[in-house]
C-alpha cells in the first residue's frame, strides 16, 4: 500500500503542469515579496563643487591730473 501511494506521488509531481504551476507560484511569491519589501531609495543631491571666486579686479586710482580737471569744473 505505502508503494502505491509513493508511485503515485511521484508521478503525480512530475507531471509537466505541476512543474509549470510550481514554477509560476514560485515566480509570483517572489515578486510579491519585492514589492511589499521595496522602499524608494531618497534622492542624493549631489553638490557640485562651487568655481573658486574669481579675484575682483582692483580699479587704478586715478591719476591726480585727471581727476582735479573733472572736479574744477563742475
Amino acid at each position: 500500500m505505502e508503494m502505491n501511494f509513493i508511485t503515485l506521488a511521484l508521478a503525480v509531481l512530475k507531471t509537466p503542469q505541476v512543474i509549470f504551476i510550481t514554477v509560476l507560484m514560485i515566480f509570483f511569491i517572489s515578486l510579491g515579496n519585492y514589492v511589499v519589501k521595496y522602499k524608494k531609495r531618497k534622492k542624493l543631491i549631489v553638490k557640485k563643487a562651487a568655481p573658486a571666486p574669481k579675484p575682483e579686479k582692483k580699479e587704478e586710482p586715478k591719476e591726480e591730473g585727471e581727476g582735479e580737471e573733472s572736479s574744477s569744473e563742475g
